[in-house]
């Protein structure tokens, strides 16, 4: 009796280990892909976020700078703050090619009515891991926006 029930015990624990064995194989084997796809999307992910990042930057600075190129002109005899157009394109381009030499600069607005300079560009991002399933270049668009001004515009600045 003792040794049948042992013979039982032995018989059923070789039934459970059998009935699991294989599964961490198929659980690596469905599980390792998703892992490395999440893990290169990440890693791309990363890198437009930090390209696209610098150029918001440059974009950003290009518009600052050309919002300081007033007109010197009018600001002395009137104190009023207009741009100098001429001088605010140039401006755009030799600081957003400056901070960024990838940077592609599409348009420049200067509005006179809000008195406003908007800098519009792009860049081109080549994903290292999203490349290897087909997917090519990548166009991130930017844009940076600021307006001029200068001296106390209320009291107690």
């Amino acid at each position: 009796m003792i040794r049948l029930r042992q013979l039982l015990t032995r018989v059923k624990t070789s039934a459970m280990i059998g009935d699991n064995r294989g599964q961490v194989l198929a659980w690596t084997v469905i599980l390792l892909p998703v892992l490395l796809a999440l893990v290169g999307l990440v890693f791309d992910g990363g890198l437009m976020w930090a390209q696209y990042r610098r150029a918001r930057w440059a974009a950003d600075g290009a518009a600052v700078a050309a919002a300081s190129e007033i007109n010197p002109t009018l600001y002395a005899e009137s104190g009023q703050v207009k741009l100098d157009p001429a001088k605010a394109i140039g401006t755009v381009v030799y600081y957003g090619q400056g901070n960024n030499p990838n940077l592609h600069i599409g348009a420049i607005y200067l509005h006179p009515a809000d008195n406003t300079v908007r800098v519009q560009g792009w860049i081109e991002v080549r994903p290292v891991f999203l490349s290897l399933f087909g997917i090519g270049t990548l166009r991130l668009n930017v844009t940076g926006q600021e307006r001029p001004a200068w001296g106390i515009e209320q009291r107690g600045q």
